[in-house]
């Protein structure tokens, strides 16, 4: 075998790190250093080139000024581990290796062989997993130190021990003695965490003042990354004495000596991620009046409105162990360590927020919300069912309450809703006999293929409550940089770079950030004339050109049931005149690159297939969701991806108008608290036509309307009253008072009218007040005319199937002046209409509907009085 000088030396430090941890059981990070002369000797083996040491001790080595390669870390001296795949997010971290170099064989020492691939697969796990479970250690911090220093020696006023004599040198030697311990143990702490998460250690803290005659209170190391250096936020560890006592602190902090104002607008990016809840974590504030730090537990949110509001000056999200806690607690030496490493992995995460380092935002439980994943408004209509929608979707959306919007103008409450709908978060149907499954999860429907040809094919379309689902999972992609926007209904595609003996185009790809496809023959522009090969050539182009969005998910293949790299589109179609071949491209972030993830059950077990491009519509979309989420948390670029925490509403109106069974399916089970996806028993099932595993997401809300005059809650489907909250919304005539017309008291009269239809038929065809509040605008006669003639006297001959008789004693006819009757009842003359009187019961008098009385105050006046 005969590598280069980078590969030999990769692999010859794989090898030896392999043989130590499988041959020799090391567990501890002295146990796997490596010296480097060792490394060397096992290098100069694999490769005809000179190994100069100057490479491993510089350029292979990522904690040294002159690295090239992030290979290699120091441990101390000469020693130097191997970095795991993952440490330094696949930048540099090993050499490339054609595939039949993968399946070269090395000899260990035991005899055994072993492929470089299986090293490599054997680093990028086992051996990364390692660290991640801290199961490799440092030399243990002496804690006490630290503290006996502070609790002794703080503030305490010091000479040089040569400029005094006796007693007094031995004091001032003493303190020296145990100022330089304390720094030393702090500084190995803030060592191990800048080896550990690649940060750079600033420099050693100091034990005495600036003028060297007084011992520090406190003792501080900071920690940044290297190319963000000069960012003035850092990670700081501080151990400081606090009147009386001692306490440990980890702080996100921001170095106010040179900040600006863009400086300070930076490091406040710690309150676009919630506060940490436990009480370890707090905030530190300064306010613009004051000048020490106040301690605050508030949310991010109230902590950033005051900083906008100028209350706040500067805000420091800091974890805190005091020497009362550790005493306590009982605590160990290592005990402590585990909380420190804890605390640092947390609050690095608001670090990268910002630097922009890393983007990506997670949060192990979502907001709580106030409201029940499934409601229904049902009462008798009139009663502001629908109105009422679209206070609960803002209050949903919002996690507000009802009462804090109800005390909003309605007009900037239904402002919020349209936009919550333009952006997708609110959907709205209604439901009817014709109402079916198709239209709701999904069917077939057919569409034409162009606009001039009449050639018809089928397609399975989404329905509308299905995407909403699907948009609701999502992943929140954003940019930091201006003007780039991503599409929120984001799509999942599968891309081959190049043919699979070509490695050169894929190679490409991944180094330059693009995808390229072929058919270079057909030109740079693509238009209607353009002559395809085939259709197949022509749906690959329509796809890549039309189809794909910015924001959209590609997958790179990998084999039949495999990809190797995760990426999101970043631009529109280019042509690259620079490369021979495959010129058509598109801008992509790579996620992840020369990955090796299984698909194949995610894909509903169908096996990735050689097409160049297309779009994987059968696979699970919630398990690449966290394949990214993966990846994604050590991404270090300019993307922003984040868990969808947005809540969805998903508006039914006359939801008792459909037929459930029918429209609903198996979502009827679905759509329970318990069953959906991330509960303990989330269900999902395979659809029908797709053959796609769906589930309904946490995220989504169904809000129902149910007119009770239309039908009984007693007669909706079991099934379904069994997954809603129902919320009964009756008459309310509060919001009537005070409505005067020509001396007619609205409220006073529709309360008179509600009783009667109580008594006469039920509580479920009372009559809403939403039919009168147009009143409140205009309180004229013309007007309450119009609602009582066109719409409550039709409500009152369909609840009464025109049982007249029982109107008269709604409206108060009965007793009433002829002139003043809704409905005027005459004596029926038989001599007039029948010849001779039939035997049959006749009615003694005929009704009809009198006109002027809607013209008459008295007429309404007489209904309650």
């Amino acid at each position: 075998m005969n590598l280069n000088v980078n590969q030999a030396v990769w692999v010859a430090a794989a090898v030896m790190t392999y043989e130590l941890i499988k041959n020799d059981g090391a567990t501890t990070t002295d146990e796997i250093a490596l010296v480097q002369a060792e490394i060397q000797k096992r290098a100069q083996k694999l490769t005809s080139d000179n190994v100069e040491s100057a490479r491993i001790s510089q350029h292979f080595n990522a904690d040294h000024p002159k690295k090239i390669h992030n290979y290699l870390r120091q441990i101390s001296g000469n020693k130097r581990r191997i970095s795991y795949i993952g440490e330094f997010d696949g930048i540099k971290e090993k050499p490339e290796f054609e595939a039949f170099q993968e399946q070269s064989f090395i000899t260990l020492v035991t005899g055994d062989k072993i492929t470089i691939k299986e090293l490599i697969d054997f680093h990028r796990n086992e051996y990364r997993l390692l660290f991640e479970n801290q199961q490799l250690t440092e030399a243990e911090v002496d804690f006490i130190k630290i503290i006996s220093h502070l609790e002794a020696y703080a503030n305490e006023r010091y000479k040089n021990p040569m400029s005094v004599q006796g007693n007094e040198r031995d004091v001032y030697l003493a303190i020296r003695e145990s100022g330089g311990a304390a720094v030393t143990e702090l500084h190995k702490l803030a060592n191990y965490f800048s080896r550990k998460y690649g940060l750079k250690n600033i420099g050693k803290s100091k034990w005495l003042s600036g003028g060297y005659d007084v011992v520090r209170r406190y003792l501080w190391n900071q920690l940044k990354y290297e190319e963000y250096e000069h960012v003035l936020t850092s990670v700081s560890i501080f151990a400081e004495k606090i009147g009386e006592d001692v306490q440990f602190r980890i702080s996100v902090e921001l170095d106010e000596k040179n900040a600006k104002e863009a400086d300070y607008d930076q490091h406040h990016k710690i309150l676009k991620k919630p506060r940490i809840e436990a009480p370890e974590y707090c905030y530190y504030i300064k306010t613009n009046n004051g000048s020490g730090n106040e301690i605050s537990y508030e949310t991010a949110e109230e902590a950033y409105k005051k900083v906008k509001e100028g209350t706040y000056k500067k805000v420091q999200l800091v974890y805190v162990l005091t020497h009362d806690q550790i005493q306590q607690q009982l605590l160990t030496n290592d005990q402590i360590y585990k909380k420190f490493d804890e605390a640092f992995r947390n609050l690095l995460t608001y670090y990268n927020l910002v630097v922009g380092k890393i983007k990506y935002m997670k949060t192990d439980v979502g907001e709580a919300s106030l409201y029940e994943k499934n409601i229904v408004l049902y009462g008798p209509p009139g009663t502001g069912k629908t109105y009422y929608t679209v206070i609960y979707a803002v209050a949903i959306i919002e996690n507000t309450t009802l009462e804090k919007l109800r005390a909003e103008p309605y007009e900037e409450v239904l402002s919020r809703y349209t936009v919550y709908k333009k952006e997708g978060q609110v959907a709205f149907t209604t439901f009817h006999q014709s109402f079916g499954y198709e239209e709701f999860i999904e069917g077939i429907k057919p569409v034409l293929d162009d606009e001039v040809s009449d050639q018809v094919r089928y397609k399975i379309e989404p329905g509308i409550f299905k995407q909403l689902c699907e948009q609701a999972q999502q992943l929140e992609i954003s940019s930091l940089i201006p003007n780039q926007s991503f599409s929120t209904d984001t799509r999942i595609w599968k891309v081959s770079l190049g043919r699979r003996e070509n490695v050169q185009t894929k190679r490409d790809c991944f180094e330059n950030n693009y995808i390229r496809i072929g058919w270079d023959d057909l030109g740079a522009n693509i238009a209607d004339e353009t002559e395809f090969p085939n259709t197949s050539v022509k749906k690959i182009i329509s796809d890549f050109y039309d189809e794909m969005s910015i924001g959209d998910i590609v997958l790179s293949l990998g084999d039949q049931k495999h990809i190797d790299a995760i990426g999101i589109i970043k631009g529109e179609p280019e042509w690259l005149e620079q490369v021979d071949y495959y010129k058509r491209s598109r801008k992509v972030e790579w996620i992840a690159k020369d990955i090796w993830e299984d698909v194949y059950k995610s894909n509903q077990q169908t096996n990735l297939t050689l097409a160049t491009v297309y779009e994987l519509k059968k696979i699970n979309r919630e398990e690449i969701n966290q394949l990214i989420l993966r990846y994604a948390e050590n991404k270090r670029d300019d993307l922003e991806i984040e868990e969808n925490k947005k809540k969805y509403v998903f508006i039914i109106d006359e939801i008792n108008r459909g037929n459930i069974s029918k429209i609903l399916g198996e979502l009827i089970t679905l759509i329970e608290p318990t069953k959906r996806l991330g509960a303990p028993e989330q269900m999902k099932v395979q659809l029908p036509y797709s053959k796609s595993e769906f589930g309904v997401p946490q995220n989504v809300y169904i809000i129902g309307t149910m007119n009770t005059a239309d039908r009984s809650i007693a007669l909706m489907d079991t099934a379904l009253r069994r997954r809603f909250r129902f919320i009964e919304m009756m008459p309310n005539l509060q919001v009537l008072e005070g409505i005067n017309v020509e001396g007619i008291d609205i409220q006073k009269m529709v309360d008179t009218i509600n009783k009667r239809i109580e008594v006469l038929f039920d509580r479920e065809h009372t009559i809403g007040h939403a039919y009168f509040l147009n009143l409140k605008k205009e309180p004229t006669m013309a007007n309450l005319a119009g609602i009582f003639e066109n719409a409550i006297i039709p409500l009152l001959q369909e609840y009464f199937y025109e049982d007249y008789s029982k109107i008269q004693l709604i409206l108060g006819d009965n007793a009433k002046a002829n002139n003043l009757k809704f409905i005027l009842d005459t004596p029926v003359q038989m001599d007039n209409i029948f010849k001779a009187i039939p035997d049959v019961d006749l009615p003694e008098s005929k009704y009809c509907i009198q006109k002027s009385a809607f013209q008459d105050s008295q007429s309404y006046i007489g209904i309650y009085e």
